[in-house]
Protein backbone atom coordinates (compact mmCIF):
# COMPACT_ATOMS: atom_id res chain seq x y z
CA UNK A 1 0.00 0.00 0.00
CA UNK A 2 1.23 3.78 -0.73
CA UNK A 3 1.05 5.92 1.96
CA UNK A 4 -2.20 7.41 1.01
CA UNK A 5 -3.94 4.22 1.52
CA UNK A 6 -2.42 3.73 4.91
CA UNK A 7 -3.08 7.05 6.14
CA UNK A 8 -6.98 6.04 4.39
CA UNK A 9 -7.01 2.77 6.02
CA UNK A 10 -6.02 4.97 9.72
CA UNK A 11 -9.00 7.12 8.78
CA UNK A 12 -11.72 4.28 8.01
CA UNK A 13 -10.49 2.40 11.61
CA UNK A 14 -10.99 5.41 13.66
CA UNK A 15 -14.17 6.20 12.28
CA UNK A 16 -15.76 2.53 11.98
CA UNK A 17 -14.42 2.00 15.94
CA UNK A 18 -15.36 5.40 17.33
CA UNK A 19 -17.35 6.57 19.28
CA UNK A 20 -19.60 8.92 21.93
CA UNK A 21 -20.11 7.68 25.59
CA UNK A 22 -22.71 9.69 27.53
CA UNK A 23 -21.27 12.97 25.55
CA UNK A 24 -17.75 11.68 26.30
CA UNK A 25 -15.27 10.48 23.34
CA UNK A 26 -14.07 6.98 23.78
CA UNK A 27 -10.95 6.41 21.61
CA UNK A 28 -10.04 3.40 23.21
CA UNK A 29 -13.06 1.25 21.32
CA UNK A 30 -10.52 1.83 18.17
CA UNK A 31 -7.70 0.20 19.68
CA UNK A 32 -9.90 -3.01 20.98
CA UNK A 33 -9.69 -4.93 17.43
CA UNK A 34 -6.37 -5.85 16.11
CA UNK A 35 -6.56 -5.16 12.61
CA UNK A 36 -8.35 -1.62 14.02
CA UNK A 37 -4.99 -1.09 16.11
CA UNK A 38 -2.86 -1.74 13.12
CA UNK A 39 -4.19 0.26 10.88
CA UNK A 40 -4.42 3.20 13.14
CA UNK A 41 -0.80 2.70 13.70
CA UNK A 42 -0.11 3.04 10.02
CA UNK A 43 -2.04 5.83 9.42
CA UNK A 44 -0.04 7.55 12.47
CA UNK A 45 3.19 6.65 11.50
CA UNK A 46 2.52 7.40 7.82
CA UNK A 47 1.82 10.69 8.82
CA UNK A 48 5.39 11.25 10.81
CA UNK A 49 7.53 9.49 8.76
CA UNK A 50 8.24 12.24 6.14
CA UNK A 51 9.34 14.67 9.06
CA UNK A 52 12.31 12.17 9.77
CA UNK A 53 11.58 11.76 13.29
CA UNK A 54 14.41 10.76 15.75
CA UNK A 55 12.22 10.08 18.42
CA UNK A 56 8.28 9.74 18.87
CA UNK A 57 7.25 10.83 22.19
CA UNK A 58 4.02 10.27 23.57
CA UNK A 59 1.77 11.97 26.84
CA UNK A 60 0.58 9.62 29.43
CA UNK A 61 -1.76 7.69 28.71
CA UNK A 62 -3.40 7.12 25.72
CA UNK A 63 0.05 8.05 24.09
CA UNK A 64 1.67 5.80 25.75
CA UNK A 65 0.03 3.19 23.90
CA UNK A 66 0.31 4.78 20.04
CA UNK A 67 3.38 6.32 20.34
CA UNK A 68 5.66 3.43 21.06
CA UNK A 69 3.67 1.68 18.62
CA UNK A 70 4.79 4.38 16.04
CA UNK A 71 8.24 4.53 17.37
CA UNK A 72 8.63 0.75 16.23
CA UNK A 73 7.00 1.27 12.76
CA UNK A 74 9.24 3.93 11.81
CA UNK A 75 12.50 2.19 13.80
CA UNK A 76 13.05 4.80 16.14
CA UNK A 77 13.10 5.43 20.02
CA UNK A 78 10.38 6.68 22.09
CA UNK A 79 10.23 8.79 25.17
CA UNK A 80 7.47 9.21 27.61
CA UNK A 81 5.96 12.33 28.92
CA UNK A 82 4.59 11.90 32.00
CA UNK A 83 1.59 13.29 34.00
CA UNK A 84 1.95 15.11 38.00
CA UNK A 85 2.29 12.68 40.78
CA UNK A 86 3.51 9.85 38.70
CA UNK A 87 7.06 7.92 40.00
CA UNK A 88 10.28 9.17 37.01
CA UNK A 89 13.12 8.53 38.32
CA UNK A 90 16.36 10.75 36.69
CA UNK A 91 16.87 14.22 36.24
CA UNK A 92 13.64 16.04 34.06
CA UNK A 93 12.13 18.75 33.08
CA UNK A 94 8.34 19.98 34.20
CA UNK A 95 5.78 22.28 32.42
CA UNK A 96 2.04 23.27 33.57
CA UNK A 97 -0.28 22.92 30.79
CA UNK A 98 -2.57 25.63 30.35
CA UNK A 99 -6.08 24.69 30.46
CA UNK A 100 -7.41 21.51 28.86
CA UNK A 101 -11.36 21.32 27.91
CA UNK A 102 -12.34 20.47 30.87
CA UNK A 103 -10.53 23.68 32.24
CA UNK A 104 -8.02 21.15 34.09
CA UNK A 105 -3.85 22.34 34.40
CA UNK A 106 -1.33 19.54 34.67
CA UNK A 107 2.50 19.22 35.42
CA UNK A 108 4.10 17.37 32.66
CA UNK A 109 7.22 15.56 32.69
CA UNK A 110 10.54 14.63 30.67
CA UNK A 111 13.74 12.94 31.54
CA UNK A 112 16.73 15.02 30.18
CA UNK A 113 18.61 11.59 28.85
CA UNK A 114 15.88 10.49 26.64
CA UNK A 115 15.89 13.68 24.09
CA UNK A 116 19.24 14.94 23.50
CA UNK A 117 19.90 18.09 21.78
CA UNK A 118 19.10 18.41 18.11
CA UNK A 119 17.34 15.47 17.92
CA UNK A 120 13.76 15.86 15.14
CA UNK A 121 10.60 14.87 17.53
CA UNK A 122 6.67 13.96 16.62
CA UNK A 123 4.09 13.68 19.26
CA UNK A 124 2.02 11.08 18.83
CA UNK A 125 -1.61 11.47 20.61
CA UNK A 126 -5.05 10.18 20.40
CA UNK A 127 -7.14 13.83 20.27
CA UNK A 128 -5.59 17.32 20.49
CA UNK A 129 -8.42 20.23 21.06
CA UNK A 130 -6.74 22.90 23.06
CA UNK A 131 -3.49 21.63 22.89
CA UNK A 132 -2.59 22.60 26.54
CA UNK A 133 -0.24 19.28 27.04
CA UNK A 134 1.23 19.97 23.79
CA UNK A 135 2.60 23.24 24.02
CA UNK A 136 3.83 22.07 27.20
CA UNK A 137 5.66 19.09 25.93
CA UNK A 138 6.92 21.45 22.84
CA UNK A 139 8.27 23.55 25.63
CA UNK A 140 9.87 20.15 27.63
CA UNK A 141 11.21 19.49 24.68
CA UNK A 142 12.31 22.56 23.87
CA UNK A 143 14.14 22.96 27.41
CA UNK A 144 16.43 19.27 26.30
CA UNK A 145 17.52 21.06 22.94
CA UNK A 146 15.58 18.94 20.92
CA UNK A 147 12.97 20.22 18.30
CA UNK A 148 9.31 19.27 17.84
CA UNK A 149 8.61 18.66 14.02
CA UNK A 150 5.44 17.85 13.85
CA UNK A 151 2.17 16.40 15.53
CA UNK A 152 0.40 13.69 14.11
CA UNK A 153 -3.23 12.13 16.07
CA UNK A 154 -6.38 10.09 15.14
CA UNK A 155 -8.32 13.46 15.77
CA UNK A 156 -7.33 16.47 15.09
CA UNK A 157 -9.76 19.30 16.76
CA UNK A 158 -6.50 21.72 17.01
CA UNK A 159 -7.49 25.39 18.47
CA UNK A 160 -6.16 28.07 16.64
CA UNK A 161 -3.63 28.30 19.65
CA UNK A 162 -2.44 24.94 19.05
CA UNK A 163 -1.71 26.13 15.96
CA UNK A 164 -0.03 28.96 16.10
CA UNK A 165 2.13 27.56 18.70
CA UNK A 166 2.72 23.88 17.14
CA UNK A 167 4.37 22.98 14.08
CA UNK A 168 2.25 21.12 11.59
CA UNK A 169 -0.92 19.19 13.02
CA UNK A 170 -1.80 16.03 11.16
CA UNK A 171 -4.67 13.88 11.98
CA UNK A 172 -6.41 10.87 10.64
CA UNK A 173 -9.65 12.26 10.98
CA UNK A 174 -11.15 15.93 11.79
CA UNK A 175 -13.79 16.20 14.62
CA UNK A 176 -16.08 17.00 11.83
CA UNK A 177 -15.56 13.47 10.37
CA UNK A 178 -17.19 11.98 13.88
Amino acid sequence: MDKEDVILAGREAVIEHFRWIDGDADTWSMLRSAEGLSSVVAGLAALAESERPDVIIGIESRGFVLAPAVALALGVGFAPVRKDGALFPGPSVRRMTGPDYRGNRRTLSARQDLLSPGQRVVLVDDWIETGSQAIATRALIDDCGAELVSVAVMVDQASARARAELPAISGLVRVSDL
